[in-house]
């Protein structure tokens, strides 16, 4: 072969070989399947004897023998164009669960991991998630996330995109660097997730995203992003054959032992968790002599209002299989609480239960400490069943309280009181179908709550109804309490969303609650005694000529009183979110109230006029995929009788590594005429400064070890002002002298000095298996205000905890 024809060939050879090699920088595979739309994937089940270890490598033969798929397109920002690298999934089953492999192709240099604790959906690094339909239908579903570094996301999903974290699954994920990027393995046992009974051919919607952290966008396959209506009723199809698992159990027990350094006493316990899963539709879970053990701290919450805050469930007995006690979007607890989307209206609150107990009838001079106040109670117990048959879900719970133990003294001497614990009781029924392609769903959902002052039952029939577009939605729930000392009230609501078009929804609400109604021993409701029209329009545009995305929302509501039939709140708030081309962005807010009634603030003691106000923020951020990530941000409001309020507010993030962050957050507020409540009909404005600092850092092992250290504290000091009385003829605040005479008060200055401390090592060294070392500090202490500063505050607070225990907690799961 002469030297022409020996380089024709090289070159020939070089051809081919190049060809192989696509734009992202991996070669082509040839089992790489385009799909039609709406077209059905049949499943290859896994070889007979065929293992696969869960390692985030794909190294497994049968990975290379399955059909491979890369059908994502760009959903945040929602421009529906093809992504710049390819992320090809392959998906086996067999009898055990489901196996997801996935290829991540980008340059290695634009990785992004970041490790956090389990559910940490806030940080932009670079993920692969999984959420399956498991009821074939759209009713129901789980999701699923590996995160690059192995650290996991979980939750569930409710019709038609209600998404929660408050689910954690015994299932497994791991992620692994490549030359061409990453890739990830998840495994979902069967016995994790329920489904319904079926035949031969068990069918499931499938939805798979992609984070790229780099350029800051989500690809999703299907292409659903969130500007679209539809979601579950749009999942891709999958089949599989014979999945019909076995029974299945998982059992928790654990042991937990707790040094307080207040009371100055050991604290040992021994209890359970038990799940058992008999059948793919039916699961009983059962907790025995639950942990007392802090492990997580709530958000530090001064709150010195007539409305209640809301928190978040976060233990595992009522997380589990929590979804079916959602009987509206209304009642999602997900993201709710101080600082978010507001508070919920549902009849479960499952933080009622095991919460702080009533507080008894005291003797003539009784005095109950503080710390006694705020214990929590004991629970002996809890069970729950699951399941569903046909058309119908159901849910039964059950709980019961410990008896309650208080200290306090009278002039010198000590007393004991016990005070009963209560009884809860939870019974739901869901009757769903998807007619023509809809969703329609009727449920009831009842509670009961007893105790010695009184047994108070709830009832609420909800409905649901999606076109088959996915345009218009409808959600309502009718409710009735009967309280012992209160009797029967009513309320309910109704919610309208329409979507024009992608991007464009517009939002409406109509409720209404009587002065009876009472759904607080066990669910939450901020207020009642109202009736209230509520609008949203909500404008979201992507690829702009100036920026990347913008949303644009304005909305307002209107509400009046029912006993009283006045005009007791309302207003417009227009605000715009714009992400720029760097990915930086910039948060606006104008918010507008008339002129109103305040009936709540009073305590009971009347309602008084209030000035139209106006608000005003502006807040900046920097790029979040950067080391060091900035915010700053400030406002302007006036208060309820006009006085001007400051805030300002600055935070830092510093990430020198994926397994190390360190974030400062810092707000101070400059209030004027702050408005109080002081006892009786006498009200008191005061000039005050309010400083909240919060400081944590971070730093993992690996992705199952985890050290972290948080601090939040709230200061105030405020100055009294001016006092009014309030009219019995509703009108404005009549302005008055200060109180004075025998018994009067010096002085109505006042600190607050409030603060959360934790300091916390978890090691999960196996699905669901943990060791805890929890350290937690935690003051809350009010007092007249002399000359102290906030260093004063801080060190009066910190010398004087309601709150310093030393946990260890051991639980391991044992499951077949």
């Amino acid at each position: 072969m002469g030297k022409a024809q020996c380089l024709a060939l090289v070159s020939l050879m070089l051809f081919v070989a190049l060809s192989g090699v696509t734009e992202q920088g991996h070669a082509a595979d040839a089992r790489v399947v385009d799909l039609g739309s709406n077209e059905r994937i049949r499943l290859v089940r896994l070889p007979q004897g065929a293992e696969v270890r869960i390692d985030g490598v794909l190294d497994e033969a049968h990975w290379a023998r399955l059909p491979a798929w890369d059908e994502f397109k760009v959903i945040e920002p929602d421009t529906l164009v093809d992504p710049r690298h390819a992320t090809i999934i392959r998906i086996t089953y067999d009898d055990v669960g489901l196996y997801v492999g996935a290829e991540m192709h980008q340059p290695p240099e634009t990785r992004i991991g970041r490790l956090s604790g389990r559910d940490g959906r806030a940080l932009s690094r670079d993920s692969i998630n999984l959420t399956l339909d498991t009821s074939g239908e759209g009713r129901y579903g789980f999701w699923f996330g590996v995160n690059l570094g192995d650290t996991l996301m979980d939750g569930t999903v409710l019709p038609e995109r209600n998404f929660s974290i408050d689910w954690d699954g015994p299932w497994q994920g791991r992620s692994a660097d490549t030359d061409y990027g990453w890739s990830a393995e998840l495994f979902i046992p069967w016995a994790t997730v329920s489904m319904p009974a079926t035949g031969e051919i068990r069918r499931m919607g499938l939805y798979l995203s992609r984070k790229v952290a780099y350029v800051d966008e989500r690809w999703g396959w299907p292409a659903l992003p969130s500007t679209e209506p539809k979601f579950m009723s749009a999942l891709q199809t999958i089949e599989m054959e014979r999945v019909a698992p076995r029974q299945q159990y998982n059992l928790y027990p654990f042991i937990a032992i707790g040094n307080d350094s207040v009371e100055r006493e050991q604290r040992y316990r021994v209890g359970a968790d038990l799940f058992w899963r008999p059948s793919t539709n039916f699961q009983i879970t059962a907790t025995v002599n639950p942990d007392f053990g802090i492990v997580e701290a709530d958000d530090v919450v001064i709150n010195l209002s007539a409305l209640e805050v809301f928190f978040p469930e976060r233990r595992l007995f009522f997380v589990e299989g929590q979804e079916i006690f959602v009987a509206s979007p209304r009642a999602d607890t997900r993201g709710r609480g101080v600082g978010n989307s507001g508070a919920p209206y549902t009849l479960v609150n499952t933080r009622r239960i095991g919460g702080r107990p009533r507080r008894p009838p005291l003797p003539p001079g009784g005095v109950l400490p503080q710390r006694e106040q705020q214990q929590l109670t004991e629970l002996h117990g809890a069970a729950k069943a699951t399941g569903q048959f046909g058309r119908f879900r159901y849910g039964l719970l059950g709980a019961f309280e410990d008896d309650v133990k208080f200290d306090g003294t009278t002039g010198d001497m000590p007393f004991r009181l016990h005070e009963q614990g209560s009884d809860y009781g939870i019974a739901r029924l869901l009757y769903e179908d998807n007619p023509g392609g809809a969703y329609a769903a009727l449920g009831i959902l009842s509670t009961a709550v007893l105790n010695r002052y009184g047994d108070a039952h709830v009832t609420g029939v909800d409905g649901h109804w999606l076109t088959p577009d996915g345009k218009l939605k409808i959600d309502g729930q009718a409710m009735t309490s009967d309280v012992d000392d209160k009797g029967r009230g009513y309320g309910g609501f109704l919610d309208f969303e329409y979507t024009y078009r992608k991007g464009m929804v517009q939002r409406l609400g109509l409720e209404y609650f009587d002065e009876q109604i009472d759904i607080n021993d066990l669910g939450f409701l901020q207020r009642n005694d109202h009736y209230r029209l509520r609008s949203a329009f909500v404008l979201t545009r992507s690829n702009i000529d100036w920026a990347r995305d913008n949303q644009f929302d304005v909305r307002g509501f209107y509400q009046r009183s029912v006993s009283e039939n006045r005009f007791t709140g309302g207003g417009i708030f227009l605000s715009n979110r714009t992400t720029f081309d760097n990915l930086t962005s910039l948060t606006g807010r104008l918010h507008f109230f008339p002129e109103q009634y305040d009936d709540l603030n009073s305590f009971g003691n009347g309602s008084y006029r209030i000035e139209e106000r106006f608000e005003t923020v502006l807040d900046w951020r920097s790029n979040p995929t950067r080391q060091w990530v900035f915010g700053a941000g400030g406002g302007w409001r006036e208060e309820q009788l006009g006085d001007d309020t400051f805030h300002l507010q600055a935070r830092v993030e510093w990430r020198p590594s994926d397994r190390f962050n360190a974030q400062l957050n810092l707000r101070v507020d400059d209030r004027g005429g702050w408005l109080l409540h002081q006892g009786a009909d006498l009200m008191t404005s005061f000039e005050a400064m309010q400083l909240a600092p919060m400081l944590s850092a971070e730093y993992f092992i690996s992705a199952r070890q985890q050290l972290r250290v948080a601090f939040q504290w709230v200061g105030i000091r405020a100055r009294e002002k001016a006092f009014f009385r309030i009219d019995p003829d509703p009108s404005d605040l009549r302005p008055v002298p200060k109180p004075g005479g025998p018994g009067a008060r010096e002085s109505y200055d006042f600190s607050v000095s409030q603060y959360s401390f934790q300091a916390r090592y978890r090691w999960e060294f196996a699905p669901l298996s943990d060791v805890f070392l929890v350290y937690t500090r935690q003051a809350d202490l009010g007092a007249a205000l002399d000359d102290e500063t906030f260093s004063d505050l801080l060190d009066a607070a910190w010398g004087t905890p309601l709150q310093n225990i030393l946990v260890f907690k051991f639980r391991y799961r044992l499951g077949s």
